[in-house]
């Protein structure tokens, strides 16, 4: 073949190879949109009063909890994930209010959003994790809520509503303080 014949024969080839790049490319930029999208639209949904969403999460000890059948309790939801830097900040100090108030009627729901075994489990022997947690691998509850990013928590009141939502990283002592209006019957 000479260089000629070789040219012409390798320039649909590289015309090709240059088109399935664009593609590849194009589709990439659009689920990369799409989920830009789905951010958005989660963040205006955030539930920040009224009734909380109703949710059924199976914790990682094959436990079904659903959060309507807590009713008559302050119920606190926390959103984490391992790859989560803030959430390693707060992690003892949920674990802590947990212990303080697990036995006045109130219940602890870890939900572990987009994460995987065995790093949620190590997660949760490593901080002393020892309230109920549980994977949203679809991010179900996570957009039934509106959570814009991690960590979250909300406070539930004995009725099913949204009391307190913190944004970010909560303490000891912020939770402790709203937990406890709840229980002596202040509204928020």
């Amino acid at each position: 073949m000479t260089e000629t014949e070789m040219t012409a024969t390798e320039a649909p080839t590289a015309r090709k190879s240059g088109i399935g790049r664009w593609a590849i490319l194009g589709l990439a930029a659009f689920f990369v949109a799409l989920l830009m999208y789905g951010l958005l639209i989660a963040g205006e949904k955030r539930v920040e009063a009224g009734a909380a969403p109703d949710f059924t999460l199976t914790t990682f000890e094959g436990e079904t909890l659903q959060l309507s059948d807590m009713a008559g309790q302050v119920v606190v939801v926390n959103f984490w994930s391992t790859w989560c830097v803030s959430c390693k900040g707060e992690a003892v100090d949920l674990e802590q209010a947990w212990q303080d108030f697990k036995d006045q009627g109130v219940a602890f729901v870890g939900v572990d959003y987009l994460d995987q075994e065995p790093l949620n489990l190590q997660w949760l022997e490593q901080y002393g994790i020892t309230y109920p947690n549980g994977p949203d691998i679809q991010g179900r509850i996570y957009n039934a809520y509106g959570v814009q990013g991690l960590p979250e928590t909300f406070v539930i009141d004995q009725q099913g509503n949204v009391a307190k939502v913190f944004v970010g990283p909560t303490t000891r002592a912020e939770l402790s303080a709203e937990i406890r209006k709840l229980l002596d019957g202040e509204a928020g």
